[in-house]
């Protein structure tokens, strides 16, 4: 059986396959950012989280240990 002839603006059944492979690539890479990203920000919300409690923590025992001099004094 003879190959069709291919026009002008064809693109052939090897091109075609190599734009899939190309494609499906770029999608696994695309989801493997998207979960490197999603890890990351996990990673960061602890950290910040961790920060913000520690900060908490330490502003509340200063608020009373004031509070404490605050009502001796009174």
């Amino acid at each position: 059986m003879a190959a069709m002839p291919q026009t002008a603006g064809t693109p052939s059944a090897d091109d075609l396959t190599d734009a899939m492979v190309e494609i499906r690539q770029l999608i696994a890479d695309l989801r493997d950012a998207a979960q490197d990203g999603r890890e990351l920000a996990r990673r960061y919300s602890e950290i910040l989280q961790n920060v913000v409690d520690e900060y908490c923590v330490e502003f509340e025992q200063r608020a009373e240990s004031a509070l404490t001099k605050l009502e001796s004094i009174r």
